[in-house]
């Protein structure tokens, strides 16, 4: 019995080390030696984690759950980071920073980035207390702020406030910009945070939308996604998660923005890699077609406005309002002003 309890142990392990190999070789011959920064959404389940390197500088933000941990510095070092420029911890999450501490362990790291919050888990403290034993810069994230590697840049753009309930909406959002293409990277960040970055009047406009809290409903709102208009959106998230994620509200909105989804859970890692004007991506598992795109030809999709015959109330067509509108009652509009001379209202929500 001692000895089938020992088999049935290693077996187990032997499952869950082969559910987090991620290493990609035959994805990695695929980089673009000639980009001036590569993207990768390292697939860790339901959880992120993402390299970015630039001119051999790198920067990881985020690292997946604990057990993630060995696979993602095996990848990192697979893609030749012996150093680590920036680690971003968007937020204290155990499925984001749980396999920070392997990452800080096995590979030098000059600056920790994080957002102040007064989350006092066991994996966060473990973060932080080897972020301090080996002497590492710890920077508060500060919205503005602004950092180089190699040929690309990345800007903090919340959180913005202090005062969230929970902390996902803590989440560090950055803009990465290497020439003309943009990346905003979002962690789990949900519309109170995505409002409080419309409101600012930051330009959020980005060619690639990492979509907040692994394509839940709860992000991604429509008048987000109306701002930043992306032409490809990235969600990272578990097979078969219990979560649901991503939710068919959120794809339903990408489906009418005629933005390309790439998921970590039906491709795999996928790698974005771009020379400051194209932008073209790889992937673990491979998906036909993925159209490339020129910052020279970029195209912005206006999806308009639908308004309720009933309610007199008009949404972004991507609000969940108008989404859920029955034909006999929806009216489309072309613009805000359109609706407004018919005698309809803005969508408390959506706020169109």
């Amino acid at each position: 019995m001692k000895k089938l309890l020992c088999l049935l142990t290693a077996l187990v392990i032997l499952i869950s080390l082969a559910g987090c190999d991620i290493i990609t070789p035959k994805l990695l011959e695929l980089l673009n030696t000639d980009a001036c920064l590569n993207v990768h959404f390292i697939d860790v389940g339901q959880g992120d984690s993402i390299l970015m390197e630039s001119d051999g500088e790198f920067v990881l933000i985020d690292a997946g759950e604990k057990e993630y941990g060995p696979a993602v510095l095996e990848y990192l070092k697979k893609c030749g980071a012996d150093r680590l420029k920036y680690m971003i911890a968007t937020h204290p999450h155990s499925d984001h920073i749980g396999g920070m501490r392997k990452v800080l362990d096995g590979i030098e790291t000059d600056n920790f980035i994080a957002a102040e919050t007064d989350q006092e888990t066991y994996a966060w403290l473990k973060v932080l207390r080897a972020v301090d034993k080996k002497n590492i810069n710890y920077i508060d994230a500060k919205v503005g702020d602004t950092y180089r590697f190699g040929e690309a840049t990345f800007r903090i753009l919340a959180p913005l406030s202090g005062n969230y309930e929970g902390y996902n909406n803590y989440s560090i959002v950055t803009m990465v910009e290497c020439g003309d293409i943009r990346f905003l990277l979002t962690g789990d960040a949900e519309t109170d945070s995505e409002k409080e970055m419309v409101n600012a009047g930051e330009d959020l406009r980005a060619d690639v939308l990492k979509c907040g809290h692994h394509g839940s409903s709860t992000s991604t709102s429509a008048a987000f996604l109306q701002t930043v208009k992306p032409s490809y959106a990235i969600i990272s998230c578990g097979k078969n998660n219990d979560y649901g994620h991503p939710h068919r509200e959120t794809l339903k909105k990408l489906r009418l923005m005629q933005c390309t989804c790439l998921r970590t859970d039906t491709v795999g890692t996928i790698i974005a890699s771009t020379d400051g004007t194209h932008l073209s991506f790889s992937t673990e598992r491979g998906r036909k077609e993925i159209p490339t795109m020129d910052a020279n030809e970029r195209q912005e999709v206006e999806i308009g406005y639908v308004g309720n015959k009933n309610s007199h109330v008009f949404h972004y067509a991507t609000c969940t309002g108008a989404m859920s509108m029955s034909e006999k009652n929806r009216v489309e509009f072309s613009t805000r002003e359109e609706a407004i001379k018919e005698g309809y209202t803005p969508c408390a929500s959506c706020e169109p």
